[in-house]
């Protein structure tokens, strides 16, 4: 029989400490089961080991694993909706029935009804041609909402049933298998990458299997383009920040030195709207001349990300140049990095970034509480 590491399901091996899966030969001696040394490394000193795996091999490893699954519990990120999008992820949830979970609630500002999220979530996913069994307003972090799947899982399967949990990187899913289970079995990093094949364990007490499937990588994300400790930086763990603004036409408000927010509305009413992203990430508004002197001179200072490590590369990237016309109520959002929030509009704005990011206009999930006049 073979072995594989509990925490990211890779075959264990003991000949060489080099390649995948490796762990001393008396590690394994009379155990069903043992934590390879990459994992070990990862969650007891926070040395990460980038392992070679394409994302088509992650693909495959989740589309095997969705055959035998009666249920798919499919995970995102709230506050990186978007970003938790996938192809594959959105193909498997028009054939299969589902059961949305929604993570990281208590990351959310000024905080938010589950209600109000969930609703919200339902008309998102609608656009995409979903209808889920059900929604799962969840904080793997505090435990929030997490007996609440393990009912809705019993209520759709009282006999019990193969669950198979998936979504992108970053999006909390080894956290959530380890609060059903009880347990610290999945291995659990910011670090994308961490889980490489699937692992099946039994909820105790229930005849739920569930089975734990890589994160996918999406593209688009701007967090994926720059190094780890950046991304690090931007996938957040605490609430998150914002900053409001209320600026005349032709200012510059930088994201970092991630994308480059240039205001055209020239209007008598200036436009005010509210940035969100996680704390590391800097908000900095300046004039358009002064904007190539603080990148040159501040980024990995006054302006990060990027960081000194990954700035010139980053800068080397393709960049793209489009203009977004928004409404109160609407936001625009940058996958893997934030969104803008239009408090009072409308709002015109230029908007420079790296081409291979990707932006989108939707209804807004931080309402303004009044109208602003």
């Amino acid at each position: 029989m073979i072995k594989k590491c509990n925490g990211c399901g890779i075959e264990l091996q003991s000949e060489d400490k080099n390649k995948q899966g490796y762990v001393p030969k008396e590690m394994l001696k009379g155990k069903k089961s043992a934590t390879c040394q990459r994992c070990f490394k990862l969650t007891n000193y926070g040395d990460f080991i980038p392992m070679e795996m394409t994302a088509e091999d992650y693909r495959k490893e989740v589309q095997r694993s969705a055959k035998s699954a009666k249920i798919v519990l499919a995970v995102f990120d709230i506050i990186d909706f978007e970003g938790s999008f996938d192809d594959e992820i959105l193909d498997i949830l028009r054939e299969k029935d589902s059961i949305i979970i929604i993570n990281k609630i208590d990351l959310i500002p000024g905080g938010k009804h589950a209600s109000e999220v969930a609703n919200w979530v339902k008309e998102r996913l609608s656009e995409e041609g979903i209808v889920p069994l059900d929604i799962a307003i969840v904080s793997a972090k505090n435990t929030y909402g997490i007996n609440g799947i393990i009912r809705k899982i019993n209520h759709f399967c009282p006999h019990g049933a193969k669950v198979m949990v998936m979504g992108t990187t970053n999006v909390g899913k080894s956290s959530i298998i380890n609060r059903l289970l009880g347990e610290k079995k999945a291995t659990i990093s910011k670090y994308p990458g961490t889980t490489l094949k699937a692992t099946k364990n039994v909820i105790p007490d229930s005849n739920i299997t569930i089975i734990d499937t890589p994160g996918l990588i999406p593209t688009g994300r701007i967090s994926d383009l720059v190094c780890e400790k950046c991304h690090l930086d931007i996938v957040p763990s605490k609430e998150i920040s914002r900053k409001t603004f209320k600026v005349n036409a032709d200012k510059i408000i930088l994201i970092g030195g991630l994308v480059k927010v240039k205001v055209l509305t020239d209007n008598e009413m200036k436009p005010i709207f509210s940035i969100f992203a996680d704390k590391n990430v800097t908000f900095h508004d300046t004039k358009e001349e002064r904007v190539e002197k603080l990148i040159t001179e501040h980024t990995g200072t006054l302006i990060t990300p990027p960081c000194e490590k990954c700035k010139d590369e980053f800068y080397a990237l393709p960049t793209k140049t489009e203009i977004y016309d928004l409404n109160i109520e609407e936001e625009l959002v940058f996958k893997g990095l934030g969104w803008i929030s239009v408090k009072r509009g409308p709002l015109k704005v230029e908007i420079t970034l790296p081409e291979a990011a990707e932006v989108i206009v939707r209804d807004a999930f931080i309402q303004p509480k009044r109208p602003v006049k």
